[in-house]
């Protein structure tokens, strides 16, 4: 069942502050050394020691936007499932992501508060006005005591612990905080 609040984000986001890092886990290709790939991945799950919820954060539906959901963590195990085909060529599967990684410096921190885009009513690209998409993000921004990781559309779901990270577009969206 997916609990996500479309009517109040930071409301929904704003659970997660104080919460700490379990385990996470991402979707990539099959038979390419994920670490190479630049392309993928897909989705990232994201569970909490002390929540009994799980975040999936899907980017590459539209090039410019990711979805972020929550689940009940009675969930998670079906998720993994679907989307782990390993014996199957050029589908995906779904990875542990371990420490040593850009994303797995997530894990065990806590989360102080989280910061996010969502796209402006209406903005400008080349003289062309467009309409923004209210129910996806720009990005989602982890913000930890000792780390400030950020998640974003980029090809695939990229990843950045760079604290000035400037994302393409910044004029196209808002920005708002879960404190």
């Amino acid at each position: 069942m997916n609990v996500q609040q479309k009517n109040n984000l930071g409301t929904w986001l704003t659970q997660l502050n104080g919460k700490t890092v379990g385990k996470i886990f991402q979707v990539d290709y099959n038979g390419v050394d994920r670490h190479e790939d630049s392309y993928l991945p897909w989705l990232f799950f994201i569970t909490f020691t002390d929540f009994d919820k799980f975040l999936e954060i899907e980017g590459d539906f539209d090039g410019d936007h990711i979805k972020i959901k929550f689940y009940e963590n009675s969930e998670l195990d079906k998720k993994l499932k679907e989307n782990s085909l390993p014996d199957e060529p050029d589908l995906w599967r779904v990875y542990d992501t371990e420490k040593q990684e850009t994303l797995g410096r997530l894990l065990e921190q806590k989360i102080e508060f989280i910061e996010y885009g969502i796209d402006k009513d209406e903005f400008e690209i080349n003289r062309s006005k467009i309409e923004g998409q209210k129910n996806v993000l720009d990005f989602i921004t982890f913000n930890c005591e000792r780390l400030k990781l950020t998640i974003f559309e980029s090809l695939g779901l990229g990843v950045s612990d760079d604290p000035e990270l400037r994302l393409m577009f910044e004029d196209c969206f808002d920005r708002y905080k879960t404190k």
